[in-house]
Parts: structure tokens; C-alpha cells; sequence
């Protein structure tokens, strides 16, 4: 009998030409990966992947099979789907990627909120930054993902929410005293950034180039994939860094920390929900999608761009 979950496994392996990435996006172990994908081989009596320049590909054998296998899962998402609309219950897996900054103050609360009112799915959420999250979609393993900055052409798109990213530092610190400082004065402080292929800091290095900044010159002392971390060093009272106001704006109303304007400085983004191009949303990602529309403001997106949805 042809087992689904052995299918969408050998279908990331394939996609993703690694067994451990494989093993990442679906949050089950490298040796469960590697079993499955035996399992699978010993069914079809042949070789399904071979190593090819240090990666991982499809045998000849294999290519066959992945054909059918996307096309088989393409017709069990539609399957479930329409069970689900007579039925008016579901019981399947949410893939979605989530932004890193946006996993840290906002989703969160959203997740659970959709669970709470599709009790019988189950949401496997996959933190990372906007290119990885790009990847996981292009894969075929996430079926959506909130990410925080423009995707490429091909996917298609749905703008959310705006958002705006603040400079702040500790209330100790001398730049908290002058409320506002030139571009040209950060040269002279310690900086906490994000990763470099993180959303975040391509939008502040833009606008700060677009300053006369020279961002390979700037002070960074410490890079991390993570907001929360950063904002718990500087509360510490060490350096300063530029995060989303949203996550911020506790300790802000606390004083725990302290903005400081930058003259000229105005760095804003949209999120976007994503969503392959080149295929049809599934159930669950379709209702995921306009529940999110559903909680933003309506001074922050227009009518007109929640389409095809």
C-alpha cells in the first residue's frame, strides 16, 4: 500500500537534494528520513537517489517515480479538500514558514487562534528567514509562508501588514541623552545586527546607504538570527541595534529601552504572505491566508489586493 508520508518525504529529498534538509522541513530525524526513503526503494525494487558532486539526486528510477508521487499528492491535497468541505472538518498538516521577527511578537497568538478554530488539524510551523522560507516553498514543503520583504516573481503574493523598524539603544546610553543623532554617529557605537541574509537588515542597510552611510564600515560587534536575543543584549546595556517597533514596544512603554531618532532615517516594509505560483493553494493554506487578512487593519491593506484567493 502506498504510504503519503513516505511520499512527501521522498519528495523533499528530492527537492531539496539533501537528506538533512529534508529531515529540518519536516521536523523528523535524519535516520526516520533515510528509513523512509528505503522503505520506499525496497517497495519500487530500485535505487530512487544517487550522490552527484557532493549532492543528492534521482536516479533514473527515481525521476519516474517523483512524477507520479507529485502529481499523486497534488490529488490527495484535492481529496482532502473536498472531504473537508462536506464533512466541515479537517484533519491534515499546516506546512507554513514564519519570519523570523514576525515569529517573535505577532504570529504566535495568530497560530493558536486559528488552531482553536480548526481543532483538528495540526500546524507545523517553520521558523526561519525570508530566503529560507523562499526555499522551503519552492521545494513544495511549506504550503505558505509570512515573510519581510518582496519574494521573487515567482511566487505570488499578498501584502499584509506594514511595519517599521526603529533604531534604539539602552536609556544609559550617551545617544539616548540627544534624542536624535546624525547617520555619520554611528560609526562611533557598537552594533547588534541580524544575519545577513535576514529581511531586517537588508531594509535598514538600504536606508542607511541611501544616508551616505558606508555600511562595511559601521561597528557591528555581534550578528544573530534572533530579535528577542538582541533586544535582551542591549537591555543589558550593551551597544545598540534597529528591530521592528511591534517587537519593541513593551520595554519601550517600560523604559527598559530607548528609541533615538537618526535624522533622515525612515526604514518601513511590508509582509507579505507567499504561496507557490505554479500550483494550487491547498485548503488549509487558503483558509490560513484569509484568516491572517481577516486581523489586519483596514487602514493597512486595501480590498482590492485580497485576490484569487
Amino acid at each position: 500500500m502506498i504510504d503519503i508520508t513516505k511520499l512527501k518525504t521522498f519528495v523533499a529529498v528530492a527537492d531539496l537534494g539533501s537528506f538533512s534538509k529534508a529531515s529540518e522541513m519536516l521536523y523528523i530525524t535524519q535516520p526516520a528520513v533515510t528509513q523512509q526513503i528505503k522503505s520506499l526503494e525496497k517497495m519500487v525494487g530500485a535505487k530512487l537517489f544517487q550522490r552527484q558532486g557532493g549532492r543528492i539526486v534521482l536516479t533514473e528510477e527515481g525521476k519516474r517515480i517523483y512524477e507520479l508521487a507529485k502529481a499523486l499528492l497534488k490529488d490527495y491535497e484535492n481529496l482532502l479538500e473536498e472531504m473537508a468541505k462536506i464533512k466541515k472538518d479537517f484533519k491534515d498538516s499546516l506546512f507554513v514558514g514564519i519570519s523570523t521577527t514576525l515569529s517573535e511578537y505577532k504570529v504566535p497568538e495568530l497560530l493558536v487562534e486559528f488552531h482553536s478554530q480548526m481543532p483538528g488539524i495540526y500546524i507545523r510551523a517553520f521558523v526561519e528567514n525570508s530566503q529560507q522560507i523562499e526555499e522551503g516553498l519552492s521545494s513544495g514543503i511549506l504550503n505558505i509562508g509570512i515573510i519581510e520583504r518582496e519574494p521573487s516573481e515567482k511566487f505570488r503574493a499578498i501584502r499584509w501588514f506594514y511595519d517599521e523598524i526603529i533604531f534604539f539603544t539602552h536609556p544609559s546610553h550617551p545617544f539616548a541623552k540627544e534624542g536624535e543623532i546624525e547617520p555619520e554617529d554611528l560609526y562611533s557605537t557598537e552594533l547588534i545586527f541580524r544575519e545577513v541574509s535576514s529581511g531586517t537588515r537588508k531594509v535598514v542597510k538600504e536606508e542607511l546607504e541611501r544616508l551616505g552611510v558606508i555600511f562595511e564600515k559601521l561597528n557591528i560587534k555581534i550578528e544573530i538570527n534572533c530579535g528577542r536575543s538582541i533586544l535582551r543584549m542591549v537591555k543589558c546595556g550593551y551597544g545598540c541595534s534597529f528591530l521592528s517597533k511591534g517587537l519593541l514596544e513593551k520595554d519601550l512603554q517600560e523604559g527598559n529601552i530607548v528609541e533615538v531618532k537618526i535624522r533622515g532615517f525612515n526604514a518601513r516594509r511590508w509582509y507579505y504572505i507567499v504561496f507557490p505560483d505554479d500550483s494550487k493553494m491547498t485548503f488549509l493554506a487558503n483558509s490560513f491566508a484569509k484568516f491572517l487578512l481577516s486581523k489586519t487593519q483596514e487602514n493597512i491593506i486595501k480590498d482590492e489586493e485580497r485576490v484569487n484567493l
